[in-house]
């Protein structure tokens, strides 16, 4: 039989009555002639939960008990896994639940973040093949030395994707609160469309930019291995989602495929610097050393001969950085570091927009017609990001969205 993955999310199965719910979902899907696997989140808020009981009794757990806070965090997905598959055996099947470690979800030894380095699943192939509908708790597996270890952000989806891969799945259902991939937030762009295709490249872009429906680490492993990614809405029945494969390119036509934001940034503007790939390099080491992700980095030359650097980073990590810049003033005989926090990343997306003549003009007339001012600028083969104030960033998305006619059917 086709083996068919499906995941389901942490509001998917944050009540017993959706438990329930899912369990029917996955018995239709044995009964309409597959083999399922089916991977579950924690309940609602359970990992936040126990998050919040670690920070309780110690100070600041991920760097003082990593592997304890694995231990912990686990749990979660454990209780998940076990009431589905008890919900599913209520309903006439047989269900067996696995943890991550017991369906063979190999990692490298990252507490909290953990890379997934292989999936053996001799004992999901063996539950499979004994009838079994097989549900594997998320978001953790085991390191080559035994050790519990969790996934971090988005982890259930990349272990579904993972399993999709390693059992040559059919397809990797992945069931969440929306209806599927939009244009746009819908709850921002109220005109935002749903796109019922979408390469992994451009969803990869999407993710990495700041939708939430999917996290990247999963998309890349789909688009590695090849495996269809359908988003759908644990919610209803009646919708078909989005589906992520490798989609067929047009020639050279511009085809856009959403807007995604992400606020929380901030600007550094480092000025005076000498003109020399020298001095940029340093400031670009002192700040990977102190643990600053650089975003979008730009440089401008000055009539006398110095140059101005302007670097995007995380606002959390702003205060580190503006620590880096002004060590980096004394040695490299700079004149001061400017900064503005309060900034939000909106990305375009979409192929074909390499040598498309206007694409640019386009955006920026669409957002001098409303009075949005953009602090910086960076460009991929298939996006545009721009930084603008935080509290213009639904204005941003909208004029975008507008300007390239997103809402239009079709796309």
């Amino acid at each position: 039989m086709p083996i068919l993955i499906q995941k389901y999310g942490g509001t998917s199965v944050g009540t017993p009555e959706r438990i329930r719910r899912v369990a029917q979902r996955v018995v239709a899907a044995r009964r309409a002639g597959n083999d399922v696997v089916s991977v579950v989140s924690a309940m609602g808020h359970t990992t936040d939960e126990l998050l919040a009981l670690a920070e309780a009794v110690t100070h600041d757990p991920r760097r003082r008990h990593p592997r304890e806070l694995d231990m912990l965090l686990t749990a979660g997905e454990r209780m998940a896994m076990a009431l589905t598959a008890m919900a599913i055996n209520d309903l006439g099947e047989k269900a067996i639940s696995l943890t991550g470690s017991q369906a063979a979800i190999i990692t490298d030894e990252a507490h909290t973040g953990a890379r997934i380095e292989e999936v053996r699943a001799t004992r999901v192939r063996e539950e499979l093949a004994a009838g079994r509908i097989v549900i594997v708790a998320g978001f953790q597996g085991v390191s080559r030395a035994r050790e519990v270890t969790t996934l971090g952000r988005g982890g259930s989806d990349t272990t579904a994707v993972a399993l999709a891969a390693a059992l040559h799945a059919e397809r990797c259902d992945i069931y969440t609160d929306v209806d599927g991939v939009f244009t746009a937030d819908p709850r921002r762009v109220p005109d935002a469309v749903l796109v019922p295709e979408i390469d992994y490249e451009e969803m990869v872009e999407l993710a990495s930019a700041g939708a939430q429906v999917l996290h990247p680490r999963a998309v890349e492993i789909g688009a590695r291995f090849q495996v269809p990614i359908r988003v759908r809405s644990s919610l209803r029945d009646d919708h078909p989602g989005t589906l992520i494969t490798r989609r067929k390119r047009t020639m050279e036509r511009l085809v856009l495929t959403g807007l995604a934001s992400e606020s929380g940034w901030a600007r550094i503007v480092i000025r005076g610097l000498p003109a020399t790939m020298a001095a940029t390099a340093r400031v670009l080491s002192a700040f990977a050393a102190a643990g600053v992700s650089v975003d979008m980095a730009g440089h401008a030359e000055r009539p006398d001969g110095r140059r101005e650097l302007q670097l995007t980073v995380p606002e959390a990590d702003l205060e580190r950085a503006q620590e880096q810049a002004a060590g980096l003033l004394d040695s490299l005989g700079g004149e001061r570091a400017d900064v503005m926090g309060g900034l939000s990343r909106v990305t375009l997306v979409g192929s074909g927009m390499t040598g498309e003549p206007g694409v640019y003009a386009r955006a920026f007339e669409a957002l001098v017609a409303v009075g949005i001012e953009v602090y910086a600028l960076s460009s991929s083969a298939i996006t545009i990001s721009f930084l603008v104030p935080q509290e213009a960033e639904d204005r941003t998305l909208q004029a975008l969205h507008d300007a390239f006619a997103l809402a239009r059917e079709g796309i």
